[in-house]
């Protein structure tokens, strides 16, 4: 466990060593969400090259989810345990090599299998990020957690728009060229690597590392509030985790996007992401964390609402903003508020357990859809369900705060 840098009176967010490594893991998550996010940008394509149907689509998909899950726990209890840069090099390093077998795709079984080698890295890279950043500030880590968020979400933007570069590649020179959008992001991780490995102070260490499941599982989840609280995010990762794999193929097929307008949409849901989580994080500092939530979650069914409502472009783009606005608001709140609540020794494993949880649930959102989608013939018809899912969530954060509990 990182012990070397504690949180300072100044807490410099972008600025000193601290700042530096911030920002380094900030751009790291950028690249991580653009190579994720590459793949519900350019399902379309993918769909038609390896000829899948929704269904198999929504499974690849949970794959990747569902692998990022349970990626979770193991990458905080190893940063608690060696250091957090061991485990976020190695987990940068699994994220290249998924990209590159995807380069390589020419099967369903290699796009799934390319799709958890994507998921681990991932999920390995978020819980020592979070811990370190917990190390570095204490006042402002609702803002440094923000600053992370917003810098994934820009790279899911980054991503809708090479999205739309191959979508338009398809219809003009009438190829897929999906894998070719990879390229870029493997070499701009393979700079993140190296620069990490550069300018982190902290050792590598590999030694035997002692992972407690019971332990930990008793002490976390053994407060009714931490409890409840985890019902909420699964509230929360089911809708966005569903909604974001599917919207590009939903404003195409069901909303009759063109491919410019579908690639527009898709990154308006990340971009207006990035002030979202930053407002989100710098409110939650000053103001009941649990309120903010609560409000981010409503706010977020009502756009879902209005995107299912509407038929011109103008005003499903609106109801994408209206739940952009709500949805990315809610995870350096809600995060910065549970790292408050587990101990400093072990709260980078405490952390990954619960996120392994609700985004190993979560991960289904995207089979369900696909299932739904199968069987009614309408992705609207599965996104109903979403809206429920985000109004229960807002519920029991309501129920947490009447009680006090």
């Amino acid at each position: 466990m990182s012990k070397n840098h504690t949180a300072s009176s100044e807490e410099l967010l972008l600025r000193g060593y601290a700042g530096r490594i911030s920002l380094l893991l900030a751009f790291g998550w950028l690249m991580i969400m653009s190579g994720r996010s590459l793949l519900p940008a350019l399902l379309p394509l993918i769909s038609i090259d390896l000829s899948l149907t929704p269904d198999k689509a929504g499974f690849a998909l949970t794959v990747v989810w569902l692998f990022y899950s349970l990626a979770q726990y193991p990458g905080g209890t190893f940063s608690d345990q060696l250091s957090r840069k061991t485990v976020l090099v190695v987990s940068l390093s699994m994220m290249v090599l998924g990209l590159l077998l995807l380069t390589q795709t020419k099967s369903y079984f290699q796009f799934i299998a390319a799709g958890a080698l994507l998921g681990i890295g991932a999920g390995g890279y978020f819980c020592p990020t979070r811990a370190l950043l917990s190390d570095f500030y204490s006042k402002k880590r609702g803002q440094a957690f923000g600053i992370q968020v917003a810098s994934g979400r820009t790279g899911s933007a980054i991503a809708a728009l090479f999205g739309g570069v191959a979508l338009g590649g398809l219809a003009i020179l009438g190829g897929p060229f999906w894998r070719e959008a990879f390229f870029p992001v493997i070499f701009l991780l393979s700079c993140v690597i190296f620069l990490l490995h550069k300018w982190s102070k902290e050792p590598y260490k590999f030694n035997r590392v002692r992972i407690d499941l019971g332990s930990t599982s008793s002490r976390v989840f053994r407060d009714k509030k931490v409890r409840l609280i985890l019902l909420a995010y699964i509230f929360f990762a089911l809708p966005t985790q569903a909604f974001s794999s599917f919207l590009p193929t939903f404003l195409l097929l069901e909303r009759d996007f063109s491919t410019t307008l579908t690639s527009m949409g898709f990154a308006t849901l990340f971009l207006v992401g990035v002030p979202s989580t930053l407002i989100g994080g710098f409110i939650g500092d000053r103001f009941s964390r649990m309120y903010v939530t609560m409000a981010a979650l409503f706010i977020g069914a009502i756009g879902l609402v209005i995107v299912l409502l509407s038929t011109s472009p103008a005003s499903v783009i609106l109801g994408i903003i209206v739940y952009a606005l709500g949805t990315w608001a809610f995870p350096p709140v809600m995060q910065s508020y549970l790292f408050e609540l587990f101990p400093e020794n072990t709260v980078g494993g405490d952390f990954g357990a619960l996120k392994t949880i609700y985004t190993g649930v979560g991960s289904f959102g995207s089979t369900y859809v696909g299932i739904v989608a199968v069987y009614s013939g309408s992705y609207g018809v599965a996104f109903i369900g979403l809206i429920v899912a985000l109004l229960l969530g807002s519920g029991i954060l309501f129920s947490i705060n009447r009680s006090n509990i």
